[in-house]
């Protein structure tokens, strides 16, 4: 057990709800839905991604599905968890993205399906899981709010993940508009989760990514793209209660704050400043960040010097980070020495505050 300090995960506590989840013991008395619900979610993820015709966008997901047992059954994550005492979760859905698995119509039923399940999930173990993140369905905008509103007023999210393009399009697209206007009215948050496959080449003279570099540095650019596409564009001055958490740390920005003063090489600079009611850098400083960076302990620093304590979110990559991710999450806000106070805001406090979480 890792002394006494209390944990509540905000970010990437992946799941993916329905495969092989077993009874088992008394924390696992009951199925994560009872047998007469229609086909859950990750039985559905599975047919999807083992088909003939799956999309290349998203192949490189298809291994991940049973990468660890705990990301798909209860009594596995309960194994995982035991050893921190004090430990609850915010579930969020792991990647891939639903717009990546079919059209608008299978994307709305899937959100809809997932939803459920984590509702039901929270509800039933609220010792274990403060909350969930509502998944979308953002090929169909006008269905993403809608389903965005049902989470929240009839399911209890928290807000909603959303991933950093749509397909290839952008968060700052107009259509999407309304689906931070519900978060913000709502009090809600939004996570934001980077996406992006082998398919997306290192270089334009090549068909495919190599070494993995679509994730280890391709997903850090993708998330710091997002942010700086949401600054640049006025998000933050059309919502101004909104509130979103960024994976990774706060990716490439915390790093290279001082290139993100104004947009220095769009040909509009002047117009899109005058267009801001504040610097740049102010609105990247009101991002949330999570604490995900694999053991690399002066890279949480960094973000916690950037973003500052009570924007930081003790969050990990759990179960995609590897079997040590939660412990090394942990030993990297150790290493940074700070008041118990704000070690404690990190670790749950923010959580509590910013998502109204009870004791």
């Amino acid at each position: 057990m890792v002394g006494r300090r209390t944990l509540t995960q905000i970010v990437c506590v992946h799941t993916i709800p329905g495969i092989g989840a077993r009874p088992r013991g008394k924390r696992d008395e009951d199925r994560c839905l009872r047998s007469h619900t229609p086909p859950v979610y990750g039985r559905r993820l599975e047919s999807i991604t083992s088909g003939a015709d799956v999309s290349e966008r998203i192949l490189g997901y298809r291994p991940w599905i049973h990468e660890d047992p705990a990301l798909t059954g209860l009594d596995a994550r309960w194994r995982s968890m035991d050893p921190f005492g004090d430990y609850r979760q915010v579930l969020t859905l792991a990647v891939p993205p639903l717009e990546e698995l079919g059209g608008p119509a299978t994307a709305r039923d899937l959100a809809r399906g997932a939803n459920d399940e984590l509702a039901e999930l929270v509800g039933r173990h609220p010792d274990r899981f403060a909350g969930f993140a509502a998944a979308l369905p953002m090929n169909d905008a006008e269905a993403a709010a809608g389903e965005l509103e049902r989470a929240m007023s009839r399911l209890g999210a928290l807000g909603a993940q959303l991933h950093t393009n749509v397909g290839g399009v952008p968060l700052d697209e107009p259509r999407f508009d309304a689906i931070f206007g519900i978060a913000a009215s709502r009090e809600g948050m939004l996570w934001i989760h980077p996406t992006r496959s082998p398919i997306w080449s290192d270089y334009p003279s090549e068909s495919h990514s190599k070494f993995g570099i679509w994730w280890s540095l391709g997903w850090p650019y993708e998330t710091s793209v997002c942010m700086a596409r949401l600054v640049y564009s006025g998000c933050f001055d059309r919502h101004p209660g909104l509130r979103v958490i960024t994976h990774h740390a706060g990716a490439m920005v915390p790093h290279f704050a001082g290139r993100l003063a104004s947009p220095l090489e769009d040909p509009d600079r002047a117009a899109i400043m005058v267009s801001l009611t504040a610097d740049p850098i102010d609105y990247f400083r009101r991002f949330y960040a999570d604490t995900a960076m694999f053991g690399a302990s002066h890279a949480v620093r960094c973000a916690v010097e950037f973003f500052g304590t009570d924007h930081v979110l003790f969050g990990t990559d759990m179960q995609l980070g590897g079997p040590t991710v939660v412990a090394d999450t942990i030993a990297d806000i150790g290493a940074l020495g700070l008041p118990d106070a704000e070690a404690d805001a990190i670790f749950a406090g923010n959580a509590r505050r910013l998502l109204r979480i009870p004791p």
